[in-house]
């Protein structure tokens, strides 16, 4: 069955013109299939599936390491594995087996180059840092464009989905623009799992956000990373020629300052070793295509109510924005590259480092200039005056009263 990420996919393809068979050749799938998921106008409820544990699992890597020695007959291998205590059936080995046989045919790396603009490479790589006082691990998102090698570096706090979708997105800004096609392996941010004959599951997110500007997705087959060699090849460089460059950094977003300059002044003007040219000479050919105009949702974004010392609270850290939005609700965009951006509606008002540790307070002055004067011409607060208090008033009364009081007194 076609999943939701696929019919993605199914319909981008029909939309750049590509018949119902050149579809169905694409992606190994029938016609009669691809026309029924065509006519859909909206992809089908995902309702998720219990995996079950298959037969097969406890075998799977004795499979692989037999056909790559060359043993490719289904039966051989089943006598093999039987031996071993495999109680299932030839259809469910046959069906584990068909996907890797065209890469034990040859043990050897063809390399596969791409025409320009149509196919880039993406994946990550982990490198670990001195955090304060420990060990913390980042992560390096990498795209390489296939035909001309240029390539994209940014540093990151973790793999999740919406950090994956920012990364593109940046990319695709320093690029100017997007490729046809872009490769992965099985990161599952990207690829949700495989279906019953073998073909990827897509995240259904990031499906729909590759068809809202226009370009395919792609996964490097089973058990061969190599197909995206072009992106290993470029971790690897990073990790030898960059990355014993950096000496200290004073946060993400310092980092990623440094890894910039290096692509511009390093990795993207070097002859490279494949092609004997420069990326950035061979750049203009790729002649990629603009992204869609209408932003796609980038990543969550937090409510914070702005307190009267102009400052909103995020992640056991506070940052400025302009004085006249105190009192409002503010939007926060945590970028995972080291930068915080704040937003009113779909306004950016307020762009800072991200704190790299917790109760620390980040102001930018221009947030406070005009708050001075706004306040002058108020009414001044009253000011109570101390009077010390008065002696009290004595009645002066004359002494013949008091004689008329003590003969009433005394008389009988």
């Amino acid at each position: 069955m076609i999943q939701n990420g696929e019919f993605y996919m199914i319909h981008e393809m029909r939309r750049r013109g590509m018949s119902i068979t050149q579809i169905a050749e694409e992606l190994g799938r029938d016609r009669k299939t691809i026309r029924k998921w065509l006519e859909k106008k909206e992809p089908e409820k995902y309702i998720r599936k219990e995996q079950r544990p298959s037969k097969l699992d406890p075998f799977k890597e004795y499979i692989q390491q037999r056909m790559e020695e060359g043993c490719v007959n289904a039966r051989v291998i089943l006598e093999e594995i039987r031996a071993r205590g495999y109680t299932g059936g030839i259809t469910m080995l046959r069906l584990f087996m068909q996907p890797l046989r065209p890469v034990v045919r040859s043990k050897a790396t063809v390399r596969f180059e791409t025409e320009p603009g149509y196919q880039a490479q993406v994946d990550w790589g982990q490198f670990s840092v001195q955090w304060l006082e420990r060990t913390k691990r980042l992560y390096a998102f990498v795209m390489v464009l296939g035909y001309s090698r240029m390539m994209y570096l940014e540093f990151t706090e973790d793999e999740k989905l919406e950090t994956l979708i920012g990364c593109h997105l940046r990319a695709f800004n320093y690029f100017n623009g997007r490729t046809d096609v872009i490769l992965y392996d099985n990161m599952k941010t990207v690829v949700a799992g495989s279906d019953e004959q073998g073909h990827p599951i897509w995240n259904e997110r990031f499906a729909r956000f590759a068809d809202h500007h226009g370009f395919l997705l792609k996964r490097c087959q089973p058990y061969r990373a190599r197909t995206k060699g072009k992106v290993e090849n470029g971790i690897g460089y990073v990790r030898k020629n960059l990355w014993p460059r950096i000496r200290e950094f004073r946060g993400l977003d310092d980092l990623n300052q440094q890894a910039r300059w290096w692509l511009d002044h390093v990795a993207n003007i070097r002859v490279h070793g494949t092609t004997w040219a420069r990326p950035v000479d061979r750049w203009p050919e790729e002649r990629l295509k603009p992204l869609n105009p209408i932003p796609f949702e980038q990543v969550d974004r937090h409510s914070r109510k702005v307190s009267t010392d102009c400052l909103v609270s995020f992640e056991a850290s506070r940052y400025s924005v302009p004085f006249p939005f105190v009192g409002q609700t503010v939007q926060i965009q945590d970028e995972r590259n080291g930068k915080i951006r704040i937003y009113s509606g779909e306004t950016l008002i307020a762009e800072h480092v991200k704190a790299t540790g917790k109760g620390e307070v980040i102001i930018d002055k221009k947030h406070f200039e005009g708050l001075v004067s706004a306040g002058e011409g108020r009414v001044p607060i009253p000011k109570p005056k101390l009077v010390l208090r008065p002696a009290p008033e004595v009645v002066e009364r004359n002494l013949s009263v008091y004689e008329q009081f003590l003969d009433e007194a005394v008389r009988p």
